[in-house]
Protein backbone atom coordinates (compact mmCIF):
# COMPACT_ATOMS: atom_id res chain seq x y z
CA UNK A 1 0.00 0.00 0.00
CA UNK A 2 2.88 2.33 0.82
CA UNK A 3 4.44 1.65 -2.53
CA UNK A 4 1.31 2.40 -4.47
CA UNK A 5 0.64 5.56 -2.45
CA UNK A 6 4.23 6.67 -3.10
CA UNK A 7 3.79 5.90 -6.76
CA UNK A 8 0.58 7.93 -6.90
CA UNK A 9 2.28 10.86 -5.18
CA UNK A 10 5.26 10.66 -7.54
CA UNK A 11 3.00 10.54 -10.59
CA UNK A 12 0.93 13.44 -9.24
CA UNK A 13 4.05 15.52 -8.64
CA UNK A 14 5.34 14.70 -12.12
CA UNK A 15 2.04 15.77 -13.65
CA UNK A 16 2.12 18.94 -11.56
CA UNK A 17 5.57 19.81 -12.88
CA UNK A 18 4.46 19.13 -16.45
CA UNK A 19 1.28 21.14 -15.88
CA UNK A 20 3.31 24.00 -14.35
CA UNK A 21 5.45 24.17 -17.47
CA UNK A 22 2.32 25.23 -19.40
CA UNK A 23 2.00 28.59 -17.58
CA UNK A 24 5.77 29.11 -17.77
CA UNK A 25 5.69 28.59 -21.54
CA UNK A 26 2.68 30.92 -21.75
CA UNK A 27 4.59 33.55 -19.76
CA UNK A 28 7.55 33.21 -22.14
CA UNK A 29 5.22 33.64 -25.14
CA UNK A 30 3.65 36.73 -23.58
CA UNK A 31 7.09 38.18 -22.82
CA UNK A 32 8.25 37.57 -26.40
CA UNK A 33 5.05 39.12 -27.80
CA UNK A 34 5.47 42.13 -25.50
CA UNK A 35 9.07 42.59 -26.63
CA UNK A 36 8.01 42.43 -30.29
CA UNK A 37 5.20 44.94 -29.68
CA UNK A 38 7.59 47.30 -27.88
CA UNK A 39 10.01 47.05 -30.79
CA UNK A 40 7.24 47.86 -33.29
CA UNK A 41 6.03 50.79 -31.19
CA UNK A 42 9.60 52.08 -31.00
CA UNK A 43 9.91 51.96 -34.78
CA UNK A 44 6.60 53.82 -35.15
CA UNK A 45 7.71 56.50 -32.68
CA UNK A 46 10.95 57.02 -34.61
CA UNK A 47 9.05 57.20 -37.91
CA UNK A 48 6.56 59.68 -36.41
CA UNK A 49 9.38 61.80 -35.02
CA UNK A 50 11.01 61.94 -38.46
CA UNK A 51 7.70 63.15 -39.93
CA UNK A 52 7.46 65.90 -37.30
CA UNK A 53 11.04 66.98 -37.99
CA UNK A 54 10.25 67.12 -41.71
CA UNK A 55 7.20 69.28 -40.98
CA UNK A 56 9.37 71.63 -38.93
CA UNK A 57 11.82 71.87 -41.83
CA UNK A 58 8.88 72.52 -44.16
CA UNK A 59 7.70 75.28 -41.82
CA UNK A 60 10.84 77.26 -42.59
CA UNK A 61 11.35 76.21 -46.21
CA UNK A 62 9.03 77.49 -48.95
CA UNK A 63 7.71 74.90 -51.39
CA UNK A 64 9.71 75.12 -54.63
CA UNK A 65 6.53 75.53 -56.71
CA UNK A 66 5.19 78.42 -54.60
CA UNK A 67 5.66 82.13 -55.20
CA UNK A 68 7.73 83.56 -52.34
CA UNK A 69 6.37 86.65 -50.60
CA UNK A 70 8.50 88.13 -47.83
CA UNK A 71 6.57 89.53 -44.87
CA UNK A 72 8.08 91.41 -41.93
CA UNK A 73 6.01 91.89 -38.80
CA UNK A 74 6.79 94.59 -36.29
CA UNK A 75 4.82 95.89 -33.34
CA UNK A 76 3.21 98.65 -35.43
CA UNK A 77 3.05 97.43 -39.05
CA UNK A 78 3.10 94.62 -41.58
CA UNK A 79 5.63 95.14 -44.35
CA UNK A 80 4.58 93.12 -47.41
CA UNK A 81 3.36 93.51 -51.00
CA UNK A 82 -0.35 94.27 -51.13
CA UNK A 83 -1.02 93.24 -54.75
CA UNK A 84 -0.38 89.64 -55.77
CA UNK A 85 -1.36 87.20 -58.49
CA UNK A 86 -3.40 84.08 -57.76
CA UNK A 87 -1.69 80.77 -57.11
CA UNK A 88 0.29 78.90 -54.52
CA UNK A 89 2.01 81.45 -52.32
CA UNK A 90 4.65 80.96 -49.64
CA UNK A 91 4.50 83.82 -47.17
CA UNK A 92 7.94 83.88 -45.54
CA UNK A 93 7.08 85.68 -42.32
CA UNK A 94 9.69 87.19 -39.98
CA UNK A 95 8.74 88.56 -36.60
CA UNK A 96 10.91 91.67 -36.22
CA UNK A 97 8.94 92.84 -33.19
CA UNK A 98 9.71 92.30 -29.54
CA UNK A 99 6.48 90.42 -28.74
CA UNK A 100 4.91 87.20 -30.03
CA UNK A 101 3.08 87.67 -33.34
CA UNK A 102 0.99 85.52 -35.63
CA UNK A 103 0.23 86.09 -39.30
CA UNK A 104 -3.30 85.58 -40.55
CA UNK A 105 -4.64 85.71 -44.10
CA UNK A 106 -8.43 85.84 -44.19
CA UNK A 107 -10.55 85.76 -47.35
CA UNK A 108 -13.76 84.29 -48.77
CA UNK A 109 -12.08 80.88 -48.96
CA UNK A 110 -11.25 80.80 -45.24
CA UNK A 111 -8.62 81.73 -42.73
CA UNK A 112 -4.99 80.66 -42.85
CA UNK A 113 -2.62 81.17 -39.92
CA UNK A 114 0.21 79.61 -37.96
CA UNK A 115 -0.79 77.11 -35.27
CA UNK A 116 1.80 78.60 -32.92
CA UNK A 117 2.77 82.28 -32.69
CA UNK A 118 6.15 83.44 -33.94
CA UNK A 119 8.58 84.41 -31.21
CA UNK A 120 10.66 87.61 -31.67
CA UNK A 121 13.23 87.14 -34.48
CA UNK A 122 11.60 83.87 -35.59
CA UNK A 123 10.78 83.16 -39.25
CA UNK A 124 8.17 80.70 -40.54
CA UNK A 125 6.51 79.91 -43.86
CA UNK A 126 2.75 79.96 -44.40
CA UNK A 127 1.56 78.35 -47.65
CA UNK A 128 -1.73 79.66 -49.03
CA UNK A 129 -3.48 78.93 -52.32
CA UNK A 130 -4.59 82.46 -53.23
CA UNK A 131 -7.62 83.01 -55.45
CA UNK A 132 -8.77 86.24 -57.04
CA UNK A 133 -10.30 88.62 -54.54
CA UNK A 134 -9.59 90.73 -51.51
CA UNK A 135 -7.97 89.37 -48.37
CA UNK A 136 -7.19 90.82 -44.99
CA UNK A 137 -3.70 90.12 -43.71
CA UNK A 138 -3.27 90.86 -40.05
CA UNK A 139 -0.89 90.20 -37.25
CA UNK A 140 -2.37 89.71 -33.79
CA UNK A 141 0.16 90.54 -31.08
CA UNK A 142 0.54 88.02 -28.26
CA UNK A 143 -2.81 86.42 -29.12
CA UNK A 144 -4.78 89.69 -29.02
CA UNK A 145 -6.24 90.61 -32.46
CA UNK A 146 -7.04 94.18 -31.37
CA UNK A 147 -3.38 94.81 -30.42
CA UNK A 148 -2.19 93.83 -33.88
CA UNK A 149 -1.94 95.49 -37.27
CA UNK A 150 -3.63 94.71 -40.56
CA UNK A 151 -3.46 95.44 -44.25
CA UNK A 152 -5.55 94.66 -47.32
CA UNK A 153 -4.20 92.20 -49.86
CA UNK A 154 -5.61 92.27 -53.40
CA UNK A 155 -5.22 89.19 -55.59
CA UNK A 156 -5.79 89.78 -59.30
CA UNK A 157 -4.75 88.09 -62.52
Amino acid sequence: MKLSLSTIIAVALSLGVVWAEGPVEKAKDVAEDTAETAKNVGHKVVKGTKKVVNKVVDAVTPDPDARRVDVTLSNDKIDMPTNLEPGKTAFVVKNAGNEKHNFVVRGKDGTHKFMVDLQPNETKVLHVQLKRGTYTAYSPVDGHPKKGTETTLTVHS
